[in-house]
């Protein structure tokens, strides 16, 4: 997307004054500003655009990321104030997210982070920027290397979502959901997905393989 023309910036916030303070911003800034809907999805990959969550009144803000960033390729920027740590800011840079904003701090940070992510650039906060590019780009590691689509796989099962439910976001069936899940779990040697969620809770037992279990 970088040195592209964005056609469209979508938002997806069902708060009023928040909702009134992005498109306020936005349009300021001279940038088209449209409400989202679930039906827009399967359009976005034919125009450059962007699309903004606030995963505070969002419900379902992971499964529409996975579905418009990681499936159809656009940026989303996410408007947050309960990712708490770095590793699950990491995590979901690895879904199609291009920006994490605070809400505490939307006025403020709004406008750069979507021009950076106009631009083809990351914005996030530093210190979860640097360990992001140091593990995308960093030496050679001694962990499994996963396919495209198990990495969507992993996603889904960090967030706890069955077979069915995957195979029904995916797109591809039960049977071909367990078949990648197999693979997942004897690539970062976890007995079940009740273990490889719990290297997302407690990443310092075995966090080379998290790492890469998240896109890494």
């Amino acid at each position: 997307m970088k040195n592209q023309t964005i056609s469209l910036i979508y938002v997806l916030c069902h708060h009023p004054l928040v909702n009134r303070i992005i498109e306020k911003t936005l349009t300021e800034a001279h940038h088209r500003v449209c409400p989202f809907s679930t039906a827009k999805i399967e359009g976005a990959g034919q125009c450059e655009c962007v699309l903004i969550i606030d995963t505070y009144s969002v419900e379902r803000w992971l499964e529409i990321t996975l579905r418009f960033g990681l499936m159809k390729r656009q940026p989303v920027v996410l408007l947050t104030s309960n990712l708490k740590n770095q590793e699950e800011e990491i995590r979901i840079l690895h879904l199609g997210v291009r920006a994490i904003v605070p809400i505490a701090n939307l006025e403020n940070e709004l406008k750069p982070a979507v021009e950076s992510v106009v631009a083809g650039r990351l914005w996030v906060r530093r210190n979860t920027l640097t360990e992001y590019v140091m593990r995308k780009g960093g030496p050679a590691r001694q962990a499994p290397v996963f396919t495209a689509r198990e990495e969507q796989i992993i996603a889904c099962l960090l967030d706890g979502l069955s077979n069915k439910e995957i195979g029904h976001l995916l797109g591809i069936s039960p049977r071909t959901v367990k078949f990648h899940v197999a693979n997942v779990l004897r690539k970062v040697q976890v007995r079940n997905r009740r273990d490889l969620r719990q290297l997302k809770k407690v990443p310092q037992q075995n966090p080379q393989l998290l790492y890469r279990a998240v896109g890494a």
